[in-house]
């Protein structure tokens, strides 16, 4: 029996795969709401409408995704193009719906930036996440690194930290650190040399599909991307430093996270990154508008929101330009 749907909405780079010839892809792996597929190269994935929409998505009615995965393992074929997917194990024909796609690269055009106000949302932000692991809620390696002022701090926080937390997380949270800095003061000094070996420290740091390392790189990346020119104290553009993330950290991480970080050194996000950066605009009076876009990225996957805004943060310290050989103060 076969069964044919319409997704209920696509990325907009989405729509160029299905216009091509078709190509014989596979099953990636497969989740409770989300399907990954991998083929030429890149992968597209299938999730279920009560998700934020993905810069390499489509999505399909909740219902209609709980049915399909129970027929779906890894290795299975999929054909992508000429107008359709399709999965022969299973009979399922996916076609996108004739309206354009959902534009992944937030329009921060249309925004009135001014780093006065961005810095405040910044502080308030670091303050609001620190004190995540009061709620229990899990946020990575990033709660560990807000609410200090200075990198200093954040070093003799860890010496305490292990009393009280895991080996395993103590040597995570020192791996990360020393890289972070490096990231933050290269990509001030467009050191490429810099940024590269910050990149090779990070990618596929952590456990996932999307290692914790990765999801900082692409908040960081998306930043230099898509505010750099905005916000930079130099007003220079720091682009070129997310492509060089996305080209170095693509060798040495998951296929899913090399995916995610190319298309966030073109500036194309995650609907609720993108809603963050764009409330990151706001007049200072709108900090509630901003905690609830960061709640939204906090909410999304177990530690990779959190992660993802520690990179976000971090990339916007970094554009204050308060750069020493320390680091940069969050």
């Amino acid at each position: 029996m076969s069964i044919s749907v319409i997704a209920v909405d696509y990325s907009r780079p989405v729509q160029a795969m299905f216009e091509q010839p078709s190509r014989v892809g596979v099953i990636h792996s497969v989740f409770r709401r989300a399907v990954n597929i991998a083929v030429d190269g890149t992968i597209l994935t299938l999730l279920s409408d009560g998700l934020p929409r993905m810069p390499n998505g489509m999505r399909l009615p909740s219902v209609l995704v709980e049915e399909m995965l129970q027929g779906l393992r890894p290795r299975m074929e999929v054909r992508v193009g000429g107008g359709r997917l399709f999965i022969p194990g299973c009979g399922f024909y996916l076609r996108l719906p004739e309206v354009p796609g959902w534009e992944p690269r937030p329009e921060v055009e249309r925004c009135y930036w001014d780093r006065e106000t961005v810095a405040g949302h910044v502080r308030l932000l670091a303050g609001y996440v620190g004190r995540g692991n009061e709620t229990g809620r899990p946020q990575g390696i990033a709660p560990t690194l807000y609410g200090f002022t200075h990198w200093n701090q954040i070093s003799e926080s860890l010496t305490e930290s292990q009393k009280n937390g895991s080996l395993e997380e103590t040597i995570l949270w020192r791996m990360v650190l020393p890289k972070l800095q490096l990231l933050a003061r290269a990509s001030w000094r467009q050191d490429v040399a810099g940024v590269e070996e910050a990149t090779r420290g990070l990618a596929g740091l952590g456990p996932g599909l999307t290692p914790a390392g990765d999801d900082m790189l692409a908040g960081f990346a998306a930043v230099m991307t898509l505010l750099s020119e905005r916000l930079s104290v130099d007003g220079i553009n720091r682009g070129q430093v997310a492509e060089v993330i996305a080209r170095v950290a693509r060798p040495r991480t998951t296929m899913l996270s090399g995916v995610l970080l190319e298309y966030a050194a073109h500036g194309e996000v995650a609907e609720q990154v993108g809603k963050l950066l764009l409330a990151l605009a706001l007049p200072g009076g709108e900090s509630e508008a901003v905690l609830r876009a960061a709640d939204e990225l906090l909410a999304f996957g177990a530690t990779s929101g959190g992660d993802t805004l520690l990179g976000v943060l971090l990339g916007l310290k970094t554009l204050e330009g308060e750069i020493d050989d320390n680091g940069v103060g969050m």
